[in-house]
């Protein structure tokens, strides 16, 4: 028996040790990009790009699940920056940012955004948000209209959706369980499936070339970005069934893409749903393209913004 509880204390701090490492190296490889800009005590961690002129608005890109500022800034930030003001947000408790304790809420991430445009002077900005950070977009439109000219929502999550959620992200809100596996398991385990999550998420289209380092994604495996990450996901349903009645509401210029091969987000549950709430919504269905379209139909999105910037 002792032996045997000798074998066990052995592995777990060989698992302590790796995973300490492995959350060590995740930073090395993906430091801050931007600056802290403190919303109600909390540092918002958010990056600048591009001058901008007087002819374009500012646009603020809101990045979906798993995923930090970074790949924003790889799909769409550094190709708007060439005429625009750009700001890429790190979402509540994701990469560098700080998470309040109701984080979780869309309303509470959507305020903290518009406490950075408000911090940063933004006129009238475009909001664009991807997956999960098109439920964040939509939120932040119901809630702070006069703070921005338009919605660009890419592949959104807008309405409720059968199923439930993927068993690592609710055993994340056990108390215990939780700790061992945000802290011992998952920082080895993600990075030994994270190349099958990105080919998944991109299908049918290819991923950029060193995605994953690219876009700093071993930063989701630290204990704390995990736990944020899952807590979103698993308080997301009941968060989207707050708002989803609410979105005729909105009478700003929207504009709705999504790929008609997304597995990940139905296009015929969330998007052509949407679409005929928001009186003047435009919708466009991307054929062959998966949920990543903000990487694969990057001039289409483009064209998206530029055209409700017009409006």
């Amino acid at each position: 028996m002792r032996m045997l509880f000798l074998i066990w204390l052995a592995l777990v701090v060989i698992l302590a040790g790796v995973s300490g490492w492995a959350n060590w190296n995740a930073e090395k490889n993906a430091p801050m990009l931007g600056s802290f800009i403190d919303v109600d005590g909390v540092p918002v961690h958010v990056l600048e790009l591009g001058q901008g002129n007087d002819a374009e608005k500012p646009v603020v890109l809101i990045h979906g699940a798993s995923a930090n500022l970074r790949d924003m800034k790889i799909a769409l930030g550094d190709a708007l920056a060439i005429d625009r003001r750009v700001i890429l947000v790190d979402r509540s408790g994701r990469g560098y940012s700080g998470r309040p304790d109701d984080g979780w809420r869309l309303e509470s991430q959507a305020t903290q955004i518009n406490g950075v445009v408000k911090a940063l002077s933004l006129e009238d900005p475009i909001i664009v948000g991807q997956s999960f950070g098109g439920a964040v977009a939509l939120s932040y439109a119901l809630n702070f209209q006069d703070d921005l000219s338009g919605l660009v929502l890419l592949a959104p999550v807008s309405h409720e959706w059968p199923g439930g959620v993927a068993w690592y992200n609710s055993a994340s809100e056990m108390p215990i369980i939780g700790v061992l596996l945000r802290r011992l398991i998952i920082p080895v385990y993600g990075q030994l499936v994270a190349r099958q999550g990105i080919d998944e998420t991109f299908e049918p289209n290819i991923a950029p070339e060193n995605y994953a380092e690219r876009s700093g994604l071993a930063l989701l495996f630290r204990p704390k970005d995990f736990r944020a990450n899952a807590s979103d996901i698993v308080h997301l349903k009941d968060e989207i069934k707050r708002q989803q009645d609410l979105y005729q509401n909105i009478s700003t210029p929207v504009e709705i893409i999504t790929g008609a091969s997304d597995t990940a987000v139905s296009p015929e549950i969330h998007s052509k749903a949407l679409e005929r709430q928001i009186d003047g919504a435009g919708l466009s269905i991307l054929p062959e393209t998966g949920h990543a379209l903000h990487h694969a139909r990057k001039a289409e999105i483009i064209a998206a913004i530029d055209k409700v910037s017009a409006q």
